[in-house]
């Protein structure tokens, strides 16, 4: 080397050291947009709009940002990543503010957070560290459905590395009528998920549109209100999601738009050993007032519990109606079959009281009846398959009708009651009951006849006995549930 040019080293290192930092500095900018772009690529997004506001080794900030995930799309109003170690390969503190993404729950539109649906979708990737030394996330999610008002959920997800392959975090969520606060942990590189929701809170009448998009409810749709509120823990694979829950309901209340049918102060506890399958243990629901058309239900309790989607088993029901205390075997109601088939045991059922519900019946009576009904209750209404009801011992019970319609009825009755009723006359007959029997679909009835009442009893002329089979239907008689317009 000359000496001229030994002299002039120092000022060409000096020159080339800062040829580098002024290339560094202007390549800055494109050199932080090209790391973003990268990263957002790797978790497979599309599609990336951003505008550079910072850019240096230990400190990135963008704004703007918007990408899709398949047909999802992702925003957020500012992104920061704090790099104070920026010589390591990790993306250091990373905060989210202002993100946005919307959530389409019933189907409506391509579902766009079910990604294996998608083309493209690969196989698996190999478990990998996240390079992120923390993360904090403030944003909303649009809750969507078709026919439905949008919904904006507000959320705060923070989390931090915990060892070399775990990762543990806080989830947020607060809304209109919806609350949920939660954590989990992932473990093994992001391939398993250990998660708990410590409180969950939601508002019926705010989400029943959407809960109805998606849960098709008997002759819906329904008016509904009332609070849910529910805890849940579980753990999450590749292959496996296994969860449980305990979910309660209080002050509920349900009321059917097509059908006469309103439930007040509803009440239900169910604990889910398979969240995924939708099976539950046995619960109870309580229900304090039911209408059913004409019909009052009181206090109503049933033993009920969930085997997936389409089944709800019901180990037991009890209520009050028209003086009577009920009780029904245990059935299954299929969601697919949309009828339900029981035996009604009844206990002290009110006469008077059944008979306000058949308009069309000219005779008045009291008493009480016990007995047994094998029901079967469809869209097309209730059907008494066979049963019974019998006056209740030691009670007292009349009977008032009219004699001439009596015995033009067709009863089946002896000489003496015959003659009993034509001397009445035009009179009222007023019959104290020693005997009343009603028996539905017995065998060995006439074609065309549905049911036999036996009654026999005491007037003041004289003792009256008769048995009388009933012609067609005799749920016809019962006016009970009308269809609303």
């Amino acid at each position: 080397m000359s000496p001229a040019l030994r002299r002039k080293r120092p000022l060409l290192i000096v020159v080339a050291l800062a040829a580098v930092v002024v290339g560094i500095l202007l390549l800055r900018p494109w050199l932080g947009g090209y790391a973003m772009r990268t990263v957002l690529r790797m978790a497979g997004a599309t599609e990336i709009r951003f505008h550079l506001v910072a850019a240096a080794p230990s400190r990135l900030v963008v704004e703007d940002l918007e990408f899709r995930i398949k047909s999802q799309v992702f925003a957020a109003r500012r992104l920061t990543l704090d790099r104070p170690r920026w010589w390591r390969f990790s993306l250091g503190k990373v905060q989210v503010e202002g993100a946005r993404a919307a959530l389409t729950v019933d189907g409506s539109d391509t579902n766009p957070w079910l990604w294996t649906t998608f083309e493209g979708t690969a196989a698996p990737a190999e478990p990998a560290g996240l390079p992120v030394e923390s993360l904090v996330l403030d944003g909303e999610v649009t809750v969507r459905a078709a026919l439905q008002p949008d919904q904006r959920l507000t959320v705060k997800l923070a989390g931090a590395p915990k060892g070399k392959s775990d990762w543990v975090g806080s989830l947020v969520i607060d809304g209109p009528g919806f609350k949920l606060t939660g954590g989990g942990t992932l473990l093994g590189w992001g391939t398993e998920l250990d998660f708990q929701v410590n409180s969950a809170e939601l508002d019926l009448k705010t989400w029943q549109g959407f809960i109805q998009r998606n849960v098709l409810l008997p002759d819906g749709p329904w008016d509904m209100g009332g609070r849910i509120t529910g805890v849940a823990e579980g753990h999450v694979t590749a292959r496996r999601f296994a969860a449980t829950a305990r979910v309660s309901l209080r002050d509920g209340r349900m009321r059917a738009r097509t059908l006469d049918i309103a439930a007040t102060g509803v009440e239900a506890d169910l604990e889910f050993s398979d969240l995924w399958k939708l099976r539950t243990k046995s619960g109870v629901l309580r229900v304090q007032d039911l209408r059913v058309g004409r019909l009052p239900l009181q206090d109503v309790k049933a033993d009920i519990g969930l085997w997936g989607d389409q089944t709800l088993t019901v180990a037991g029901v009890t209520f009050s109606a028209l003086g009577a205390r009920v009780t029904a075997a245990p059935f299954k109601y299929f969601m697919s079959q949309r009828e339900v088939a029981t035996t009604l045991q009844v206990d002290g059922l009110d006469l008077a009281r059944l008979l306000d519900l058949a308009p069309e019946m000219t005779v008045g009576i009291s008493g009480h009846v016990d007995g047994s009904l094998a029901v079967r209750i469809q869209d097309t209404g209730v059907r008494v398959e066979q049963g019974y009801l019998v006056l209740q011992p030691g009670v007292a019970a009349k009977l008032e009708c009219s004699p001439n319609a009596l015995v033009r009825s067709g009863a089946t009755m002896s000489e003496v009651s015959l003659a009993v009723l034509k001397s009445a006359g035009t009179k009222t007959v007023r019959l104290r009951l020693g005997e009343l029997r009603l028996d539905i679909r017995p065998p060995g009835l006439p074609l065309g006849c549905s049911a036999r009442v036996q009654v026999a009893g005491e007037t003041p002329e004289g003792p009256v006995a008769f048995d009388l089979n009933v012609n067609g239907s005799i749920e016809k008689y019962l006016d009970i549930l009308t269809v609303q317009r």
